[in-house]
């Protein structure tokens, strides 16, 4: 008959598996982790934010409890030390109120020591204390990087286009927001006769903003940076983005190299409709265009007579016939009345009107 010898842990005394020390005396050689008893959870009072030792972090959390909750979570992660004889770390941290300000946050770090399984759990008691988070402080105080000036050259700019424009800028500094950009905000918009004028907080946004609108618009768009202060040696910049709305807008009838052309779009091309054969056409926004009038100045005629390509028109002024080239897009005949345009180029068939032919 084969007998055991029995093992006994040389600390307690108590029976053990293996030789060495049992699990509970294991356990309390080694200080599996280390964290305050209490901490401090840091959220502002104005925006979903916490603050993790010196820097203030952004969410999209719409509500007071889960802020809290999540900051409680981030603190104490921040606070926390893991021995490092602790192989492969499980850290576990469960956030749970038990007043309006005060949160119990349950810590368990599981892990292996010398290869044997180690488990130790905490409760940390989290205090809140809401501040101002710099951002908002910033915002308080009319802070701002940059100066997006709308204007339009050698006009005033529409009201449809100043709406729009802010809009576009609105909608940049929204995702910027969203994408971590803390400076994505706008500080202040001031309406003017002559456009608009917006102080924004980043000067990265702005510049893309102002892009976007000439890249939808056309014009030109001009940078300049003022010095206005120092900060650890280096200079601190403010900038202001001169957008210009070019002169010429979409319903103006333009000369267009030898084309007369109504502008239908304006951005990286000028694009529109060669008055003459009724055929769109189009120009980089560098190429000089002469105004010569706009659509709003058209005048209703009617057509006299049509024969293979050409149609004759009364003249507005004269009320002679004069005959002119059929345009692509003309679809009235004779006895429609259409939309045109009267220059030292000739008479000029809008698009639009008419009752067309059956």
């Amino acid at each position: 008959m084969v007998t055991t010898s029995k093992l006994f842990c040389p600390k307690c005394g108590k029976e053990t598996e293996a030789e060495g020390l049992c699990n509970a005396c294991f356990a309390e050689k080694y200080v599996v982790f280390q964290v305050p008893q209490t901490l401090d959870v840091k959220i502002c009072a104005k925006c979903p934010s916490y603050k993790i030792g010196e820097l203030w972090v952004e969410t999209s959390l719409d509500n007071y409890e889960d802020l809290a909750k999540k900051a409680a979570a981030k603190t104490v992660r921040a606070a926390l030390s893991v021995s490092k004889e602790v192989d492969h770390p499980q850290i576990t941290v469960v956030p749970e109120f038990t007043g309006p300000y005060v949160l119990v946050i349950h810590v368990t770090v599981t892990g292996s020591i010398e290869g044997r399984p180690v488990s130790t759990s905490a409760d940390v008691e989290g205090r809140i204390r809401k501040e101002t988070c710099d951002i908002c402080s910033r915002m308080a105080g009319g802070y701002y990087e940059a100066v997006i000036q709308i204007r339009a050259e050698g006009r005033l700019p529409t009201k449809q286009e100043v709406d729009r424009c802010l809009k576009i800028i609105e909608n940049v500094f929204v995702r910027a927001s969203k994408a971590g950009d803390r400076l994505a905000f706008i500080t202040d918009v001031f309406p003017l006769p002559e456009g608009a004028d917006l102080y924004v907080g980043s000067t990265t946004c702005a510049r893309q903003a102002s892009r976007t609108i000439i890249d939808e618009y056309g014009g030109s768009l001009i940078e300049s940076p003022k010095l206005v202060g120092a900060v650890g040696g280096k200079g601190v910049y403010r900038v202001t983005f001169a957008v210009r709305l070019p002169e010429i807008v979409a319903g103006d009838i333009v000369r267009m190299r030898n084309q007369v052309v109504l502008v239908e779009k304006l951005g990286k091309r000028t694009s529109g409709v060669d008055l003459t054969t009724g055929q769109n056409t189009s120009a980089p926004e560098d190429l000089k265009l002469e105004k010569i009038a706009n659509r709003s100045e058209a005048t209703k005629v009617v057509i006299v007579s049509e024969e293979g390509d050409s149609v004759q028109l009364l003249d507005p002024e004269t009320y002679q016939a004069v005959t002119i080239r059929r345009p692509a897009f003309l679809k009235a005949g004779p006895g429609d009345e259409v939309p045109v345009i009267k220059t030292k180029d000739g008479l000029f068939i809008l698009p639009g009107g008419g009752r067309g032919k059956e």
